[in-house]
């Protein structure tokens, strides 16, 4: 018995698909790392903050999620499980010469060679199952469906594949009936014959290789044929692979070129499955030229570019804000430049300015002597939903005084995205001008971002970026920047595709409360105030209180510094984009200075909005204490402010990353204490009352709720039944008081 097991395990470990199996993990990193990023995406070891494992498991496809959306993943995987089966031929494939003599050899190959793509199958079903049916409610008889439609669509792109290199391929008997072809290799690869190359690399012992229907047969040895006749045969797959790669990368292309085209934006798992079979092909051309420099030559080639880009305009990155003009002259950035940007006397004025507006705002208000600040904190789109439920909830329930009574908004990123939704539909509410519910509101609101930020990274900006794209007559680089702001058109009914300037006149007449946008300026550290009104008087020079240190001037009002540059133009989408530019998903924003500013997400320096809460009311003190006597400061948090400390993994690797990674984990905690220490000031400096009311979606306790642009219909429901949790019914019912109401 153990000597007829010693025997099968033997068998088992000389057949081809195990051969393969280790083949890959001797010589394929680069094959393997793609499958394992794969394994990865779909169990969320990598990017699930993001979002990326939502749209691998339950893909969208013209704003939907549903059968066609998966079958057309499923032609895609199947294109990239092709190219891995085509290129581990090509590359290996001179180790198996006994396949030349099988009736069909690229096909008993690709059989043979299907256990890390069945595997990936097979957990992808499982995974985007489970996926479906536990986060996005999916019913059990849907979630089949949508998976039966995804093996469809791998069926019908295996059997346009089977009838195609049936059609094409030759093998041993049928090559010696005609003329001998010469040896061929793929437009990308080296020519080089397959008898050569198995002198070059030691012979693969293999026992067996399987058939469909799981029939074993013995490897026949071939060293008695002719190489000029198994090189023909061999070198015929490589003709049919050049076919494959010049439609895969056609296809690429195509797709990148027409997806302003909503049916040409396939689903973002998709574009990264074309995307992989795209780095297959010029990994695998590389190799077959450099052999063992390969990985070298590459990189080297990554400098070289990176070196160019940043004076080559078709290798720039750059992404722009639209309104803006780039074409003039820029302006200089620079310490004089900043000092000279907002004299005294502009400030005085402003603020003089700004005393009539908050007047108005207290006269809309009834003369109400209670002043309502909101601070909202970054988070994507969970942020955007709950900042949008939170206030339109208990602006209802306070019969409309929430929004009468608010005087300035500020925070960051999706906070920010929901907060300006609010505003504004509670203006067009006053003017009959919203036909909208609440839910139909939300939906919209809450409706997907991600996935063509994803298609447009994949398809355009890992690519030379050739496309160019206008706004009011002005070209601009297309990229997934563009992408985000025209489907958050889409989403919020082009109502922010409006310049900036556009709300001046509500905000000076007083009619909405005022919006301060403040992104993060990367090249010193600084923030840059956006606002239709001007706000000169916040980018003032710290007052020292002790009278003997020189302060440097933190703020940069954006309409003084880009005057020339169209700032009254600029997009509000781009203004609410720059405000919540998450690293790595959507680029930092190039602005027309000398040299270059870069912004991103008003989080690094301030995700809850209270340091311009702070400035705000430090700036107009005297007419808050002659005007005011109440000021409510509301947080709209995607968190508790509860900080519990964390014990420190004491591993080996731990103690490597623990510095940096508890620096960052401890990024927003940071800015609290120090925002906290400001307040306290604050409070000295005001003679009214100031109230502190919290509304948190979520404690250190619940689940939390992932941080992108993309929610699951169970993230929807768990946000929409949060406004019901004791404490925010608390907060709800502190404001009923504050205002009198029963």
């Amino acid at each position: 018995m153990l000597k007829r097991w010693l025997l099968f395990l033997k068998q088992l470990y000389l057949s081809f698909p195990i051969q393969l199996i280790i083949l890959h993990f001797k010589r394929n990193h680069l094959l393997l790392f793609l499958w394992f990023l794969l394994f990865a995406f779909a169990e969320g070891w990598i990017a699930k903050r993001f979002g990326v494992m939502s749209l691998f498991l339950f893909p969208e496809y013209l704003d939907k999620s549903n059968w066609l959306s998966f079958l057309i993943v499923g032609v895609s995987l199947g294109g990239f499980a092709v190219a891995f089966h085509l290129y581990s031929y090509i590359l290996h494939g001179a180790r198996f010469r006994f396949i030349a003599t099988t009736k069909k050899p690229f096909l008993v190959f690709s059989y043979n060679n299907m256990i890390i793509p069945l595997l990936f199958i097979l957990f992808y079903l499982y995974r985007s199952y489970t996926y479906q049916t536990d986060n996005e409610l999916v019913s059990h008889e849907a979630a089949v469906l949508n998976l039966l439609s995804f093996l469809g669509g791998l069926l019908l792109f295996g059997i346009i594949s089977y009838v195609y290199f049936i059609m094409t391929n030759k093998n041993f008997l049928s090559i010696k009936k005609v003329d001998k072809l010469g040896a061929f290799q793929t437009s990308l690869h080296r020519r080089e014959s397959w008898s050569k190359m198995q002198q070059k690399v030691p012979a693969w012992n293999v026992g067996y290789y399987v058939l469909p229907l799981f029939i074993v047969r013995i490897a026949r040895d071939v060293h008695h044929y002719s190489d000029e006749w198994i090189d023909d045969i061999i070198n015929q797959n490589h003709i049919n692979a050049s076919i494959y790669e010049f439609v895969a990368i056609l296809s690429f292309f195509l797709i990148g070129a027409f997806s302003n085209n909503a049916v040409f934006l396939i689903p973002a798992v998709a574009s990264v499955f074309l995307f992989m079979t795209i780095i297959l092909m010029i990994v695998s051309a590389f190799f077959s030229w450099m052999k063992g420099w390969t990985l070298s030559v590459i990189v080297i080639m990554l400098l070289v570019v990176n070196a160019l880009s940043d004076n080559v305009d078709w290798l720039s990155v750059k992404s722009q804000a639209f309104g803006l003009d780039y074409s003039n002259a820029q302006v200089v950035y620079s310490g004089e430049s900043i000092e000279s940007l907002s004299p005294n006397t502009a400030q005085q004025t402003d603020l003089q300015n700004m005393y009539k507006v908050l007047d108005a705002r207290k006269e809309n208000a009834g003369n109400d002597s209670i002043m309502v600040l909101i601070n909202v904190s970054g988070g994507g789109h969970r942020s955007s939903a709950w900042t949008f439920l939170t206030l339109f909830k208990t602006d209802s329930i306070l019969s409309g005084k929430l929004y009468d009574n608010t005087y300035l908004i500020s925070g960051a990123s999706g906070g920010m995205i929901g907060a300006s939704y609010w505003r504004e539909a509670m203006w067009r509410r006053r003017q009959n001008a919203d036909p909208f519910t609440f839910t139909e509101h939300f939906n919209y609101l809450t409706s997907d971002l991600l996935n063509p930020i994803i298609f447009t990274l994949v398809s355009n900006d890992f690519s030379f970026r050739f496309r160019r794209s206008s706004y009011n007559g002005v070209k601009y680089s297309h990229d997934r920047a563009f992408s985000f702001e025209n489907q958050l058109n889409t989403n919020t009914h082009q109502w922010f595709n409006v310049p900036l300037i556009a709300y001046r006149e509500k905000e000076q007449k007083a009619e909405i409360p005022m919006i301060i946008f403040t992104p993060t300026i990367l090249n010193d550290g600084r923030r840059l105030l956006i606002s239709p009104l001007d706000i000169s008087f916040l980018s003032n020079e710290k007052k020292d209180r002790l009278g003997n240190r020189e302060t440097v001037i933190e703020n940069i009002e954006f309409r003084s510094l880009f005057k020339e540059q169209g700032a009254n133009e600029l997009r509000f989408l781009s203004a609410l984009r720059m405000n919540a530019t998450f690293p790595y998903i959507l680029p930092a924003v190039t602005l027309p200075s000398t040299p270059e500013m870069e912004v991103m997400d008003a989080g690094i320096r301030d995700n809850y909005g209270k340091l311009t809460t702070y400035e705000f009311l430090n700036s107009t003190k005297d007419w808050v204490n002659e005007n005011m006597k109440k000021v409510i400061i509301i947080q709209v948090r995607y968190r508790d402010r509860d900080i519990d400390p964390e014990e420190i993994d004491q591993s080996l690797l731990s103690r490597i990353s623990t510095p940096i990674g508890t620096i960052y984990g401890n990024f927003e905690r940071v800015q609290e204490y120090l925002q906290d220490d400001l307040m306290k000031e604050l409070e000295t400096n005001l003679e009214v009352d100031i109230e502190w009311l919290n509304f948190e979606l979520s404690t250190k306790d619940d689940e939390p709720v992932s941080l992108n642009f993309h929610l699951s219909r169970l993230e929807k429901k768990y946000i929409l039944s949060a406004i019901n949790k004791q404490e925010n019914q608390r907060t709800i019912n502190r404001l009923k008081s504050a205002f009198g109401s029963k």
